[in-house]
C-alpha cells in the first residue's frame, strides 16, 4: 500500500502536461493558472498541518518557489516546440543530475567512495539518457514541425531554465533542513510571485495581459492536479523514506512521455522513437540507482 501511495505523485505529475494541453492557453497563462491552483493547495496544507515556519525557512523556500516558476515556464514553452515526449525526460534528467550534484558539493551526500562510484555512474547514465531523448531520426525535430535551429534554441532554453529553476527549487529548502510540510506553503507563494513577476516585467507576456484570462483560470485545475501530487509526495516520503519516495515520484517521466506519444499523438517513428524509449529507460535506471545510495 505504501508503494501504491508513492506512485500517486508519479501519476498526477505525469499527467500534468496532458492537463496543460487540454486546458489550452499560452505558456504564461498556463504558468499563472498552475500557480493559482498550487497556492490554494499550499494554503490548505498550511491550515491543516500548521507547520512551524521560521523566517529562514520561509525565505529559502520562497526563493526556491520563484525559481520553480522559471523552470516551469521554460518547460511549458518547450511542450509547444519540442513536444511532451521530448521535454519531460530532459527535465527529469536535469533534476536528477542537478539535485544529486548539489547534494554532493554542499550537503555531504555520497560520503563513501562506493557511494560516489555508484552515484556518479548513475549521473553519467542519466546524462546519456537525456542526450538520447534529444536525438531525432528520419528528419524529425521533436514533437512538432520546427526547424533544427529553433529546436536547438528551445533545447538550450529548456536546459538552462529548467536546470537552474528546478534544481534551486529542490535544493534551497535543504539549506535550513525544512521538512516537506514546512516547505510547500511558502514555496507555493514563491511560485505564485515568480509567475506574477514574469507576467508583468517581460514585455511579450505583459502585452498578453494574462492575469485574468479565461485560459489562465482554466489552468487552475492544472495547479490543483500538481499541488495534490506534491501533497501525495510529502505523504510518500513519510511512509517510504526520502530516497524511495523521490524515486517513485520520478516515474512520472514514463506517464508523461508515453502520454505525449499515445494521447497527444506526437509523431515519433523509427530511430527517434527508439532514442526516446532508450533515453527514458536510462533516466529511470539512473534515478533508481541513486535511491539505493546511503
Amino acid at each position: 500500500m505504501d508503494i501504491l501511495i508513492g506512485l500517486i505523485p508519479a501519476l498526477l505529475w505525469g499527467i500534468t502536461p496532458l492537463w496543460v494541453h487540454f486546458m489550452g492557453g499560452k505558456p504564461i497563462q498556463q504558468l499563472l493558472g498552475t500557480t493559482y491552483g498550487a497556492l490554494i493547495v499550499g494554503i490548505l496544507i498550511w491550515l491543516v498541518k500548521k507547520p512551524n515556519v521560521t523566517f529562514e525557512d520561509f525565505f529559502w523556500c520562497f526563493i526556491g518557489g520563484a525559481c520553480w516558476s522559471l523552470g516551469q515556464l521554460t518547460q511549458y514553452n518547450a511542450f509547444r516546440k519540442l513536444g511532451v515526449s521530448t521535454t519531460t525526460p530532459i527535465v527529469t534528467g536535469l533534476q536528477l543530475v542537478g539535485v544529486n550534484i548539489i547534494g554532493v558539493l554542499f550537503f555531504g551526500s555520497w560520503e563513501s567512495s562506493v557511494a560516489k562510484g555508484i552515484g556518479f555512474s548513475a549521473v553519467i547514465l542519466v546524462v546519456i539518457g537525456v542526450v538520447l531523448t534529444t536525438r531525432t531520426g528520419n528528419g524529425e525535430t521533436g514533437g512538432n514541425s520546427i526547424s533544427k535551429r529553433e529546436f536547438t534554441k528551445s533545447l538550450i532554453e529548456l536546459i538552462v531554465g529548467s536546470g537552474i529553476g528546478y534544481t534551486a527549487c529542490s535544493t534551497f529548502p535543504k539549506i535550513t533542513g525544512a521538512d516537506g510540510w514546512t516547505t510547500f506553503p511558502p514555496q507555493s507563494l514563491g511560485m505564485f510571485a515568480g509567475a506574477i513577476i514574469f507576467s508583468l516585467l517581460i514585455k511579450d507576456y505583459r502585452d498578453q495581459k494574462p492575469l485574468f484570462k479565461k485560459e489562465t483560470f482554466r489552468n487552475v485545475l492544472t495547479g490543483f492536479n500538481s499541488g495534490i501530487g506534491t501533497a501525495g509526495y510529502l505523504i510518500s516520503i513519510t511512509l517510504n523514506g526520502v530516497s524511495t519516495g523521490f524515486t517513485l515520484s520520478q516515474m512520472c517521466v514514463v506517464v508523461s512521455t508515453f502520454g505525449g506519444l499515445v494521447i497527444l499523438h506526437e509523431h515519433k517513428t523509427g530511430k527517434s522513437l527508439l532514442y526516446t524509449v532508450s533515453g527514458v529507460a536510462m533516466v529511470l535506471i539512473g534515478g533508481i540507482m541513486t535511491s539505493f545510495i546511503r
